[in-house]
């Protein structure tokens, strides 16, 4: 090989090997760089995993615990219960005969006033009434500390829940669970194929029918609680239909009595909130009774 055949192989094949190299070198900077995100993700969600198996575990246990399904020869003593929207007969829902054990609950915590169960949510927790509306967003019913928090009524709520229109409150949970659920109503698919949720309370069984759904400011007339004359109430009435995103044809039935779910939309550090309404329609007596654990002693 001549001297200059072998400046020019030289040249030729150094190149190659020093771009092979760079090459190489970047490649290993990519993978570095890849595994380091895939580790940063792994622990910024390793938590979130963990929160959401707990929160699940928990829930589960307290419905192992606390809640069973009523034997159909008690209800026949439901038929005297009250009504506060005509059904049609045989209309029944057996989701209102199920047993809650509030004196088992209460005896954990007295504030512990009612019980929820929305299965389009795949949440079934109990519901605790404080003496402020602070504490319960970072202690769970059971008085645990827990950064989701417990579904609460605000703490100027009757313990009855007796006034026209009640809220509940929860945190929008990342994972779907507490009040995190509650986005998917936002489509009309979901409300059909979910239609109502459930609120038990000594001695009572609600069955509430998801009828509008809105986003709002948390300081919006949405949240007014307390006494109504018929026309404030018609008016405030008209203005969640025409607010909501899934209103349609065929929820024109008057309504009486509303429960209020609310949760912040993102993070919560804006005042924007998401509020399902439910239009309670059966009102049924269960054999629960005041007398074990009733909030209305």
């Amino acid at each position: 090989m001549n001297n200059k055949m072998e400046k020019t192989f030289h040249h030729r094949f150094g190149w190659w090997n020093e771009n092979k190299m760079e090459r190489e070198k970047i490649g290993r900077k990519r993978r570095g760089i890849a595994v380091l995100t895939l580790a940063a993700l792994f622990f910024w969600y390793l938590p979130q995993i963990q929160v959401s198996r707990q929160i699940r575990k928990e829930q589960e246990e307290a419905v192992e615990m606390y809640v069973r399904e009523e034997k159909e020869e008690n209800k026949e003593e439901n038929e005297k219960s009250e009504e506060v929207q005509e059904q049609e007969p045989g209309s029944t829902d057996k989701n209102l005969f199920r047993t809650i054990d509030f004196a088992g609950l209460r005896s954990k915590n007295r504030e512990i006033c009612a019980w929820l169960w929305i299965p389009g949510c795949a949440l079934d927790v109990p519901v605790a009434h404080g003496q402020d509306n602070a504490y319960y967003l970072t202690h769970d019913a059971f008085c645990r500390e827990r950064i989701y928090g417990s579904i609460f009524a605000p703490c100027d709520t009757p313990e009855d829940f007796s006034e026209r229109h009640t809220i509940l409150y929860g945190h929008n949970m990342r994972d779907g669970t507490m009040f995190g659920g509650l986005k998917k109503y936002r489509e009309a698919s979901w409300k059909q194929e979910f239609p109502y949720l459930y609120l038990y309370l000594p001695g009572e069984a609600w069955q509430c029918r998801i009828w509008s759904v809105e986003e709002t400011d948390a300081k919006s007339d949405v949240y007014r609680l307390g006494a109504w004359s018929d026309a404030d109430w018609n008016a405030w009435v008209q203005e969640r239909k025409e607010n909501s995103m899934i209103f349609g044809s065929g929820e024109e039935k008057e309504v009486q009595k509303i429960l209020t779910l609310s949760t912040c939309i993102g993070d919560g550090s804006s005042s924007q909130r998401l509020a399902v309404h439910a239009a309670v329609e059966m009102i049924f007596a269960t054999k629960s009774g005041r007398e074990e654990g009733s909030v209305l002693e």
